[in-house]
């Protein structure tokens, strides 16, 4: 036991350098750890561990190496506290949603698209038609508008209003979760027309400028539509303006089974190529002016305007949240270049998540969040290791002039750079990607060869310049352009997704499964001495946690309309019902099961019927008043369902999934969310 500890304390001396990076993993702990538990924490307990930390640290206040060691539990309880006062804060939007249709007007802070492409609204301030108050933000979806609205207009119509949807189905996504922490009471659909109205209350200031970027975003979505034809200009609004309502689903399919769904998102690829293409657009113009030249320093200057344009496209692209954490990190690394300090290092991806954790904690439990911060760390990682052998590769044996041999060698590093850091970034993606999304895209590196070049010389530039020039009335020849490499990128798209098995469907592992690769990956990417390599086991150990998972043999709906069952061939098949469209998806998704095909589902039909079973493909027999699946589970068709005989009522716990073992097991999914803030 001795020897083990002398070992650590010995490579830990070696890692002096590297120990301070573990603090923001400590601190992203506690707010982890916060959202695994079952029952809301009490908070007089949380204010009984930090007391009982403060007289930890006065008591051990001469003893300097017990005292640091306390950084540790006092970063995780830091974490911990910060998300629990957040959620406490959030929990006074919670309020008793109308039951009935009603005439409201309100206020419209916010404007998109649903995914079916009709107009949504974020509205708060809302008033009954009798003048009473409601209190709370609603997302509400119209089909009728009587004319095009803006962000700060008054509007009235007549709404239906729901709670915040719960997950479908355990280990399934907390979309009351999500809407929670937006702020948002619940959600609605407009029955009327929405028809503007004069506000009675003049809005605040703040509101004022943000109802004016609004504006300023929607003039330039509707400017790109007038220019482009609608697949281009749909994607060019993505990745200008944050808008990807106008996204056609076969075209988001595309681009997810290809491995480019990160291009609709504006985050740090767009955010670095933006901030980067302006920093050496301003240093080449200063270049061609002498006196400017040798008056000030190019390289600060154009870290100024590099800032400058970034805040800028940050604001007109919507300040959704990987929008921000892209800003966030590229302000931090041209403040590197503004203070003459590294400006690409794990201490300023340290940093980054630091800032982003303490404004938007919940982030954390994003997919976003972590696929964006484990493409950087990896890649930053891989950067550290290889970029010496690298660089004197680049350099062996022609001095810094720049030969045909060494341009060779520049083309030569560019694409195996597009393929290591895609294979590099894929990785580190992997398991939050099958976590997440149940998805694996195969070709990905295929597609980021092909569209990488597009994007970085033809896409990405012209987007600039257009911003640059839009003000002028002059940018409609660099739309177009940016238009020509958007078609050239979809048709890379509609290629590689067409490719067998391009977008492979996988069973997601188990929280602890993705926990122990996070760690293993952190182990690997932050030390650097030989210990480095004992990450490989826990990443190791994590994937095989993919053997675990099953798939339920029977899944129900909140209100027993929709039931699922699995068929002999281990994939789930839905039901025949109306409606619950979106459930069946994600129940498909969420489980890794195809779509039936047009003869299956017709097959499928007559059985539900009554007609003839056809075992060999579902275990499944039904009646004119019931189906029986496995001569277990009863189904009727009012809605009831019995297993081994005894009713099953599930619909007070949101649903259920039905392990068929030698003894039923029944999972509700109110046994998954638990009994927290979000979802009372």
């Amino acid at each position: 036991m001795q020897r083990i500890f002398d070992y650590i304390y010995t490579t830990l001396q070696k890692e002096q350098g590297r120990i301070w990076l573990w603090f923001p993993v400590f601190f992203a702990t506690g707010i982890g750890i916060y959202f695994t538990l079952h029952q809301e924490p009490s908070k007089w307990l949380t204010l009984g561990f930090i007391e009982s930390l403060i007289l930890l640290a006065v008591l051990l206040r001469h003893r300097i190496f017990w005292l640091r060691l306390l950084l540790i539990p006092a970063s995780i309880l830091a974490g911990f506290t910060l998300i629990q006062v957040r959620t406490i804060y959030l929990s006074s939007y919670q309020v008793e949603i109308p039951s009935q249709k009603l005439y409201v007007t309100g206020k419209i802070q916010k404007l998109d698209y649903n995914t079916r492409g009709n107009r949504r609204m974020i509205i708060d301030n809302l008033k009954d038609f009798d003048g009473k108050s409601i209190p709370g933000s609603f997302r509400i979806s119209a089909r009728m508008l009587a004319e095009e609205l803006r962000e700060g207009q008054c509007v009235e119509l007549v709404a239906k209003f729901f709670p915040r949807a719960k997950a479908s189905l355990p280990e399934g996504y907390q979309f009351d979760r999500k809407s929670f922490y937006q702020k948002l009471s619940g959600s609605g659909y407009a029955e009327s027309r929405v028809f503007p109205i004069d506000c009675s209350e003049s809005s605040s200031f703040i509101e004022n400028i943000s109802h004016k970027i609004a504006h300023l975003r929607s003039r330039i979505i509707n400017h790109i539509k007038s220019v482009l034809p609608p697949d281009e200009a749909a994607v060019t609004a993505a990745i200008v303006a944050g808008e990807q309502g106008g996204i056609s689903q076969e075209l988001i399919g595309h681009y997810r089974d290809s491995g480019l769904a990160h291009f609709l998102s504006i985050s740090g690829l767009h955010m670095s190529m933006i901030a980067g293409l302006m920093f050496f657009l301003i240093r080449f113009l200063m270049a061609l002016i002498p006196p400017l030249a040798l008056s000030f320093d190019s390289k600060k200057v154009s870290a100024w305007f590099a800032i400058f344009i970034s805040l800028v496209y940050l604001f007109i692209s919507g300040m959704a949240v990987p929008a921000q954490r892209a800003f966030i990190m590229t302000f931090i690394v041209l403040l590197g270049v503004l203070f003459d300090r590294r400006a690409i290092s794990m201490q300023t991806i340290s940093w980054a998540a630091v800032i982003v954790l303490l404004f938007s904690p919940e982030a954390l439990i994003g997919a976003s969040f972590q696929m964006s911060f484990a493409a950087v760390i990896a890649l930053i990682a891989f950067y550290e290791k290889f970029a010496a052998p690298l660089q004197r590769f680049l350099n062996s044996g022609y001095g810094s002039s720049f030969g045909i041999i060494k341009i060779c060698k520049i083309l030569f590093l560019y694409i195996i750079g597009i393929l290591i850091s895609d294979l590099v970034a894929s990785l580190a993606t992997l398991p939050f990607a099958i976590y997440h999304f149940n998805r694996i895209a195969i070709f990905t590196s295929l597609a980021n060869l092909m569209a990488g070049p597009i994007i970085g010389f033809v896409i990405m530039p012209f987007t600039l310049l257009s911003l640059l020039l839009m003000p002028l009335g002059l940018d409609v020849w660099c739309l177009k352009i940016v238009g020509f490499g958007i078609g050239m990128v979809n048709d890379i798209t509609y290629y590689v997704s067409s490719l067998p098995s391009a977008g492979y469907q996988v069973l997601s592992m188990p929280l602890w499964g993705l926990l122990l690769i996070i760690f293993g990956g952190l182990w690997l990417c932050i030390w650097k001495t030989h210990w480095r390599y004992y990450g490989f086991l826990a990443i190791f150990i994590g994937f095989m946690s993919m053997l675990t998972a099953t798939r339920p043999d029977v899944l129900v709906s909140e209100n027993h309309k929709l039931f699922a069952v699995l068929d002999n061939n281990g994939y789930l098949v839905a039901l025949p019902a109306r409606g619950n469209r979106f459930t069946k998806q994600v129940w498909l998704d969420k489980t890794a099961s195809p779509a039936l095909t047009e003869e299956q589902y017709k097959l499928l039909r007559k059985i539900y019927k009554g007609g003839k079973p056809k075992t060999e493909w579902l275990d499944l027999v039904c009646k004119k008043d019931y189906c029986l699946y496995r001569n277990r589970v009863k189904i009727t068709k009012s809605g009831k369902l019995y297993v081994d005989g005894k009713e099953v009522n599930s619909a007070s716990q949101h649903g259920a999934a039905i392990y068929l073992e030698n003894t039923a097991h029944i999972v509700t999914v109110r046994d998954y969310i638990g009994n927290r803030l979000w979802n009372q």
